[in-house]
């Protein structure tokens, strides 16, 4: 029988240390967002100047997160499950944000 050759490594690596700016960043996306598309809901659809400013608030931060995100990746030999969370949540709310500007104009 063959011996696999998947290593394990049990040695801990640390978290890349952008991968926690990016993190924080996509959170406070995450909360903006949800604050905007609810007053925006509850408004209907008649949202004030707050609104927008939450959106862009969160437009900004989600591609604040995408770029720390991509650049934690260039660190070496750091742990980087935050970076691929916090960018995959940069890069999700930066794409809907730019599709949500796009039907705005264009509607």
């Amino acid at each position: 029988m063959e011996r696999g050759k998947h290593k394990i490594s049990y040695i801990r690596k640390p978290f890349a240390r952008r991968s926690w700016v990016s993190l924080l960043a996509a959170a406070v996306s995450l909360t903006s967002c949800i604050v905007s598309l609810s007053l925006s809901v509850r408004l209907q659809g008649n949202g004030e100047l707050n609104v927008a400013a939450w959106g862009l608030t969160s437009f900004l931060f989600a591609i604040v997160a995408f770029g720390y995100g991509l650049l934690s990746f260039l660190e070496k030999e750091m742990n980087y499950i935050l970076a691929q969370i916090s960018t995959a949540i940069g890069g999700f709310f930066t794409f809907l944000w730019i599709c949500l500007l796009v039907v705005g104009l264009a509607g």
